[in-house]
Protein backbone atom coordinates (compact mmCIF):
# COMPACT_ATOMS: atom_id res chain seq x y z
CA UNK A 1 0.00 0.00 0.00
CA UNK A 2 2.91 2.34 0.67
CA UNK A 3 4.23 1.59 -2.82
CA UNK A 4 0.82 2.51 -4.24
CA UNK A 5 0.81 5.85 -2.42
CA UNK A 6 4.26 6.65 -3.83
CA UNK A 7 2.97 6.04 -7.36
CA UNK A 8 -0.20 8.05 -6.77
CA UNK A 9 1.78 10.81 -5.07
CA UNK A 10 3.45 11.56 -8.38
CA UNK A 11 0.15 12.01 -10.21
CA UNK A 12 -0.84 15.38 -8.76
CA UNK A 13 1.90 17.35 -10.48
CA UNK A 14 1.29 15.36 -13.66
CA UNK A 15 -2.46 16.01 -13.52
CA UNK A 16 -1.85 19.71 -12.93
CA UNK A 17 0.25 19.87 -16.11
CA UNK A 18 -2.09 17.65 -18.16
CA UNK A 19 -5.62 18.96 -17.54
CA UNK A 20 -4.98 22.25 -19.39
CA UNK A 21 -4.60 20.18 -22.58
CA UNK A 22 -7.38 17.60 -22.15
CA UNK A 23 -10.73 17.81 -20.35
CA UNK A 24 -10.99 15.93 -17.02
CA UNK A 25 -13.64 13.50 -18.28
CA UNK A 26 -11.63 12.75 -21.41
CA UNK A 27 -8.48 12.21 -19.38
CA UNK A 28 -10.08 9.73 -16.95
CA UNK A 29 -11.73 7.89 -19.85
CA UNK A 30 -8.46 7.65 -21.79
CA UNK A 31 -6.54 6.45 -18.71
CA UNK A 32 -8.84 3.59 -17.95
CA UNK A 33 -9.55 2.50 -21.51
CA UNK A 34 -5.80 2.07 -21.89
CA UNK A 35 -5.55 0.37 -18.49
CA UNK A 36 -8.42 -1.96 -19.44
CA UNK A 37 -6.53 -3.05 -22.55
CA UNK A 38 -3.55 -3.96 -20.36
CA UNK A 39 -5.74 -5.82 -17.87
CA UNK A 40 -7.58 -7.60 -20.67
CA UNK A 41 -4.28 -8.90 -22.04
CA UNK A 42 -3.20 -10.05 -18.56
CA UNK A 43 -6.48 -11.86 -17.95
CA UNK A 44 -6.38 -13.51 -21.39
CA UNK A 45 -2.81 -14.69 -20.81
CA UNK A 46 -3.70 -16.17 -17.45
CA UNK A 47 -6.89 -17.81 -18.69
CA UNK A 48 -8.73 -17.90 -15.37
CA UNK A 49 -12.44 -17.34 -14.81
CA UNK A 50 -13.53 -14.05 -13.22
CA UNK A 51 -15.46 -14.87 -10.03
CA UNK A 52 -18.65 -13.34 -8.71
CA UNK A 53 -16.96 -11.35 -5.94
CA UNK A 54 -14.62 -9.75 -8.49
CA UNK A 55 -17.53 -8.89 -10.78
CA UNK A 56 -19.74 -7.37 -8.07
CA UNK A 57 -17.02 -5.66 -6.08
CA UNK A 58 -15.11 -4.46 -9.12
CA UNK A 59 -18.25 -2.93 -10.62
CA UNK A 60 -19.22 -1.03 -7.44
CA UNK A 61 -15.64 0.09 -6.76
CA UNK A 62 -15.23 1.10 -10.41
CA UNK A 63 -18.24 3.41 -10.40
CA UNK A 64 -17.07 5.08 -7.18
CA UNK A 65 -13.46 5.35 -8.37
CA UNK A 66 -14.53 6.89 -11.71
CA UNK A 67 -16.50 9.59 -9.92
CA UNK A 68 -13.63 10.18 -7.51
CA UNK A 69 -11.06 10.54 -10.29
CA UNK A 70 -13.35 12.84 -12.27
CA UNK A 71 -13.93 15.19 -9.34
CA UNK A 72 -10.22 15.13 -8.53
CA UNK A 73 -9.33 16.06 -12.11
CA UNK A 74 -11.92 18.87 -12.09
CA UNK A 75 -10.65 20.15 -8.74
CA UNK A 76 -7.02 20.32 -9.76
CA UNK A 77 -7.90 22.85 -12.47
CA UNK A 78 -8.49 25.37 -9.66
CA UNK A 79 -6.01 24.34 -6.96
CA UNK A 80 -2.35 23.40 -6.60
CA UNK A 81 -1.00 19.88 -6.97
CA UNK A 82 -0.01 19.86 -3.32
CA UNK A 83 -3.41 21.01 -2.04
CA UNK A 84 -5.13 18.43 -4.23
CA UNK A 85 -3.02 15.65 -2.74
CA UNK A 86 -3.57 16.84 0.81
CA UNK A 87 -7.36 17.12 0.45
CA UNK A 88 -7.50 13.70 -1.15
CA UNK A 89 -5.73 12.20 1.85
CA UNK A 90 -7.99 14.06 4.29
CA UNK A 91 -11.08 12.66 2.60
CA UNK A 92 -9.86 9.08 2.42
CA UNK A 93 -9.31 9.12 6.18
CA UNK A 94 -13.09 8.91 6.41
CA UNK A 95 -12.90 5.31 5.14
CA UNK A 96 -12.60 4.17 8.75
CA UNK A 97 -15.78 6.05 9.68
CA UNK A 98 -17.70 4.76 6.66
CA UNK A 99 -16.57 1.19 7.40
CA UNK A 100 -18.20 1.34 10.82
CA UNK A 101 -21.86 1.50 9.69
CA UNK A 102 -21.34 -0.19 6.31
CA UNK A 103 -19.10 -3.10 7.33
CA UNK A 104 -19.50 -3.16 11.10
CA UNK A 105 -15.78 -2.44 11.59
CA UNK A 106 -15.53 -0.03 14.50
CA UNK A 107 -12.15 1.74 14.67
CA UNK A 108 -10.14 0.98 17.80
CA UNK A 109 -8.70 3.65 20.08
CA UNK A 110 -5.23 3.59 18.52
CA UNK A 111 -6.60 3.88 14.98
CA UNK A 112 -9.04 6.61 16.03
CA UNK A 113 -6.19 8.58 17.61
CA UNK A 114 -4.07 8.06 14.49
CA UNK A 115 -6.90 9.31 12.29
CA UNK A 116 -7.35 12.39 14.47
CA UNK A 117 -3.63 13.23 14.26
CA UNK A 118 -3.65 12.65 10.49
CA UNK A 119 -6.70 14.88 10.06
CA UNK A 120 -4.92 17.61 12.01
CA UNK A 121 -1.89 17.15 9.76
CA UNK A 122 -4.08 17.31 6.68
CA UNK A 123 -5.74 20.49 7.97
CA UNK A 124 -2.33 22.15 8.33
CA UNK A 125 -1.48 21.03 4.81
CA UNK A 126 -4.71 21.88 3.02
CA UNK A 127 -6.26 25.05 4.30
CA UNK A 128 -5.42 28.23 2.47
CA UNK A 129 -4.44 31.47 4.17
CA UNK A 130 -7.28 32.65 6.36
CA UNK A 131 -8.66 29.11 6.67
CA UNK A 132 -10.62 29.54 3.45
CA UNK A 133 -11.24 26.82 0.85
CA UNK A 134 -11.89 27.55 -2.82
CA UNK A 135 -14.00 25.86 -5.49
CA UNK A 136 -11.14 23.61 -6.55
CA UNK A 137 -10.68 22.41 -2.98
CA UNK A 138 -14.42 21.69 -2.68
CA UNK A 139 -14.44 19.52 -5.82
CA UNK A 140 -11.32 17.70 -4.66
CA UNK A 141 -12.69 17.00 -1.18
CA UNK A 142 -15.95 15.68 -2.65
CA UNK A 143 -13.93 13.31 -4.82
CA UNK A 144 -11.88 12.24 -1.81
CA UNK A 145 -15.00 11.29 0.17
CA UNK A 146 -16.08 9.15 -2.77
CA UNK A 147 -12.62 7.56 -2.77
CA UNK A 148 -13.20 6.72 0.90
CA UNK A 149 -16.38 4.87 -0.09
CA UNK A 150 -14.39 3.09 -2.80
CA UNK A 151 -11.92 1.90 -0.15
CA UNK A 152 -14.85 0.46 1.83
CA UNK A 153 -16.24 -1.24 -1.29
CA UNK A 154 -12.86 -2.84 -2.01
CA UNK A 155 -12.66 -3.95 1.61
CA UNK A 156 -16.11 -5.55 1.29
CA UNK A 157 -15.31 -7.79 -1.70
CA UNK A 158 -11.53 -7.95 -2.25
CA UNK A 159 -10.79 -10.54 0.49
CA UNK A 160 -12.91 -13.07 -1.44
CA UNK A 161 -11.79 -12.11 -4.94
CA UNK A 162 -8.76 -12.58 -7.13
CA UNK A 163 -6.84 -9.28 -7.04
CA UNK A 164 -6.10 -9.12 -10.78
CA UNK A 165 -9.67 -9.98 -11.79
CA UNK A 166 -11.13 -7.49 -9.30
CA UNK A 167 -8.89 -4.66 -10.49
CA UNK A 168 -9.58 -5.50 -14.14
CA UNK A 169 -13.36 -5.33 -13.64
CA UNK A 170 -12.92 -2.08 -11.73
CA UNK A 171 -10.94 -0.62 -14.64
CA UNK A 172 -13.48 -1.79 -17.24
CA UNK A 173 -16.30 -0.27 -15.18
CA UNK A 174 -14.48 3.04 -14.84
CA UNK A 175 -14.01 3.27 -18.61
CA UNK A 176 -17.71 2.53 -19.19
CA UNK A 177 -18.80 5.01 -16.53
CA UNK A 178 -16.77 7.78 -18.15
CA UNK A 179 -17.84 6.93 -21.72
CA UNK A 180 -20.61 9.61 -21.82
CA UNK A 181 -17.89 12.25 -21.27
CA UNK A 182 -15.52 10.81 -23.87
CA UNK A 183 -16.58 12.88 -26.88
CA UNK A 184 -13.56 14.48 -28.49
CA UNK A 185 -11.03 12.34 -26.63
CA UNK A 186 -9.26 11.18 -29.79
CA UNK A 187 -8.78 14.76 -30.97
CA UNK A 188 -7.51 15.89 -27.59
CA UNK A 189 -5.01 13.04 -27.48
CA UNK A 190 -3.82 13.86 -31.00
CA UNK A 191 -2.98 17.39 -29.85
CA UNK A 192 -0.73 16.23 -27.00
CA UNK A 193 2.97 16.85 -27.45
CA UNK A 194 5.74 14.44 -26.54
CA UNK A 195 5.81 15.48 -22.88
CA UNK A 196 2.03 15.11 -22.74
CA UNK A 197 2.26 11.51 -23.94
CA UNK A 198 4.92 10.72 -21.33
CA UNK A 199 2.67 12.14 -18.61
CA UNK A 200 -0.28 10.14 -19.92
CA UNK A 201 1.88 7.02 -19.97
CA UNK A 202 2.68 7.46 -16.28
CA UNK A 203 -0.99 8.01 -15.47
CA UNK A 204 -1.91 4.80 -17.29
CA UNK A 205 0.83 2.36 -16.25
CA UNK A 206 1.84 3.57 -12.80
CA UNK A 207 -1.37 5.16 -11.55
CA UNK A 208 -4.11 3.20 -13.36
CA UNK A 209 -2.64 -0.30 -13.66
CA UNK A 210 0.02 -0.92 -11.02
CA UNK A 211 -1.18 1.24 -8.09
CA UNK A 212 -4.83 0.03 -8.13
CA UNK A 213 -3.64 -3.58 -8.26
CA UNK A 214 -1.39 -2.91 -5.26
CA UNK A 215 -4.32 -1.37 -3.37
CA UNK A 216 -6.64 -4.32 -4.03
CA UNK A 217 -3.88 -6.77 -3.09
CA UNK A 218 -3.29 -4.89 0.17
CA UNK A 219 -7.01 -4.78 0.97
CA UNK A 220 -7.26 -8.54 0.82
CA UNK A 221 -5.56 -8.55 4.25
CA UNK A 222 -5.86 -5.00 5.67
CA UNK A 223 -9.13 -3.41 6.88
CA UNK A 224 -10.44 -0.19 5.24
CA UNK A 225 -9.59 1.93 8.29
CA UNK A 226 -5.88 1.20 8.08
CA UNK A 227 -5.94 1.54 4.30
CA UNK A 228 -7.53 4.98 4.66
CA UNK A 229 -4.81 5.99 7.08
CA UNK A 230 -2.07 4.67 4.79
CA UNK A 231 -3.58 6.79 2.01
CA UNK A 232 -2.53 9.75 4.15
CA UNK A 233 1.04 9.04 3.04
CA UNK A 234 0.07 10.11 -0.47
CA UNK A 235 0.40 13.85 0.21
CA UNK A 236 3.77 13.33 1.87
CA UNK A 237 5.11 11.83 -1.35
CA UNK A 238 3.17 14.40 -3.38
CA UNK A 239 4.89 17.12 -1.37
CA UNK A 240 8.27 15.79 -2.45
CA UNK A 241 7.18 15.61 -6.10
CA UNK A 242 5.56 19.05 -5.99
CA UNK A 243 8.62 20.73 -4.45
CA UNK A 244 11.12 19.05 -6.76
CA UNK A 245 9.44 18.39 -10.11
CA UNK A 246 6.46 20.73 -9.72
CA UNK A 247 8.46 23.76 -8.50
CA UNK A 248 5.74 24.64 -5.97
CA UNK A 249 6.43 26.54 -2.74
CA UNK A 250 5.15 25.41 0.64
CA UNK A 251 4.83 27.05 4.04
CA UNK A 252 6.51 25.75 7.18
CA UNK A 253 3.18 24.65 8.69
CA UNK A 254 2.67 22.31 5.73
CA UNK A 255 5.85 20.46 6.64
CA UNK A 256 4.52 20.18 10.19
CA UNK A 257 1.35 18.68 8.76
CA UNK A 258 3.37 16.12 6.82
CA UNK A 259 5.26 15.24 10.02
CA UNK A 260 1.98 14.67 11.88
CA UNK A 261 0.73 12.37 9.12
CA UNK A 262 3.95 10.35 9.29
CA UNK A 263 3.62 10.18 13.08
CA UNK A 264 0.04 8.92 12.79
CA UNK A 265 0.86 6.24 10.22
CA UNK A 266 3.97 4.96 11.98
CA UNK A 267 2.18 4.92 15.33
CA UNK A 268 -0.79 2.89 14.10
CA UNK A 269 1.27 0.51 11.98
CA UNK A 270 3.80 0.03 14.78
CA UNK A 271 0.99 -0.84 17.19
CA UNK A 272 -0.47 -3.31 14.67
CA UNK A 273 2.95 -4.93 14.18
CA UNK A 274 3.43 -5.33 17.94
CA UNK A 275 -0.01 -6.90 18.31
CA UNK A 276 0.68 -9.29 15.44
CA UNK A 277 3.99 -10.26 17.00
CA UNK A 278 2.46 -10.92 20.39
CA UNK A 279 -0.15 -13.28 18.93
CA UNK A 280 2.33 -15.48 17.02
CA UNK A 281 2.91 -18.89 18.60
CA UNK A 282 6.34 -19.39 20.13
CA UNK A 283 8.71 -21.39 17.91
CA UNK A 284 10.62 -24.49 19.04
Amino acid sequence: MVAATILWGGTFVILRDTVPHIAPGQLVFARFVAASVVYGALLAARGRRVGGAALRGGAVAGILAALGYLLQAIGITATSAGSSAFLTSAGTLFAALFAWPLLGQRPGRVLALGLAVAILGSALLTLREGLQAGVGEAWTLAGALIFALQVVAVGRWAPRADALAFTAVQSFTMALTMAPLAAGTAGALARLDGAGWWRLGYLVIAASVVAPLLQVTAQRVLPPGRIGLLFALEPVFALVFAVTLGMERFEARWWLGAALILLAVTGVEGHAARRAGSTRPASG
